[in-house]
C-alpha cells in the first residue's frame, strides 16, 4: 500500500464519507463487471457490490488491509461471490429436499401461511423502512424510489433528474447506507440486505 492508500484509509477509518463516496464511485462499476463474472446477472452483482461496500463502512475501524485498496476490494467481491452461490446452492438443497419430504414435514403448510402475527411483522417492518425513507435528503429519496420503486436504470434516473449518472450512484450509495445504519437498530443486521433486497 502506497502513501495515498495509507492516508485514504486513515480517513476512512476516520469516519470521512467523502473518501467512503470516492471510493464508491471510482471501483462500483469495475466491480459489479467482475461479481457478475462469478453470478452470471447485473443484479445481483450490484447487490453483492453494495453490500460490500457497507460492510466496509460499519467495520471502517477495525480495516485492517495490507494489500493494495483495489486488490481488497475485488478479494472481498469475489469472496463474497462465492459465498452467495454456496449460500444459494445450500438452499436450493434444501428445498429439494422438504419438497420429497413433505409427507414428513406436515407442519411446514402452518410455518409459511399468513397468520396475523406474521402480517403484523411484515407491517411492522415496511413501516421501519418507509421511515427509514422518509429520513432521507430529498434528492437521496427521489433517487432510491426510482431505482427501487420504478425500476428505472441509473441513467434514466439522471435524465429525470437532470444529473450526471455518477452524481446518481452517489445518492444510491449515500441512500443505502443511511437506510442500512437506520434498520439495523430494529433489526439483525444480517437480515437488512435480504428484506432490502426482497420488499424492495
Amino acid at each position: 500500500m502506497n502513501l495515498t492508500e495509507a492516508n485514504i484509509l486513515l480517513k476512512l477509518k476516520a469516519g470521512d464519507e467523502d473518501t467512503y463516496v470516492m471510493l464508491f464511485r471510482e471501483y462500483y462499476v469495475p466491480l459489479c463487471n467482475y461479481s457478475r463474472r462469478f453470478l452470471g446477472r447485473k443484479d445481483l452483482a450490484e447487490d453483492i457490490v453494495s453490500e460490500t461496500f457497507f460492510n466496509i463502512w460499519t467495520k471502517r475501524e477495525i480495516l485492517d488491509i495490507r494489500t493494495s485498496l483495489k486488490a481488497y476490494l475485488f478479494q472481498a467481491v469475489g469472496k463474497n461471490s462465492l459465498y452467495y452461490l454456496r449460500k444459494t446452492k445450500k438452499e436450493e438443497m434444501l428445498e429439494d429436499y422438504l419438497v420429497k419430504h413433505s409427507t414428513d414435514n406436515k407442519g411446514l403448510d402452518k410455518f409459511t401461511a399468513d397468520t396475523p402475527s406474521d402480517l403484523l411483522l411484515m407491517k411492522d417492518l415496511s413501516e421501519k423502512i418507509q421511515a427509514g425513507i422518509d429520513r432521507l435528503p430529498p434528492q437521496q429519496q427521489t433517487t432510491f424510489k426510482l431505482k427501487r420503486y420504478e425500476g428505472k436504470k441509473n441513467r434514466e434516473i439522471a435524465e429525470i433528474m437532470g444529473l450526471s449518472v455518477k452524481t446518481v450512484e452517489m445518492h444510491l450509495a449515500k441512500a443505502m447506507l443511511s437506510l442500512r445504519t437506520y434498520l439495523k437498530d430494529y433489526i439483525p443486521e444480517f437480515l437488512i440486505f435480504l428484506i432490502l433486497k426482497d420488499i424492495f
